[in-house]
């Protein structure tokens, strides 16, 4: 294992889900400013909120959780090569 490598990897990991988190956001932000009435609009927001902001955020969650991953897998490699 190159050690840098993961740690690396560990950090675009992080960035990528800090990148979704900023996305959700601000199409959330953009959903609320739109000049949309009516009960498509209603049906749309409501799956937006109850759908896929949930699920941007468990995807959030499972790459945070990978690099989260990742820097113990390096960690413990440093620990036994050393």
């Amino acid at each position: 294992m190159n050690v840098d490598e993961v740690k690396r990897m560990s950090g675009q990991l992080r960035d990528a889900a800090e990148e979704i988190t900023r996305i959700e956001q601000e199409l959330t932000r953009g959903l609320e400013d739109v000049d949309w009435t009516g009960p498509d609009a209603d049906r749309f927001r409501g799956q937006w909120s109850g759908e896929m902001v949930p699920a941007l955020q468990q995807i959030m969650n499972a790459v945070n959780e990978l690099g989260d991953t990742a820097d113990r897998n390096a960690a413990e490699q440093e620990a036994t090569s050393s």
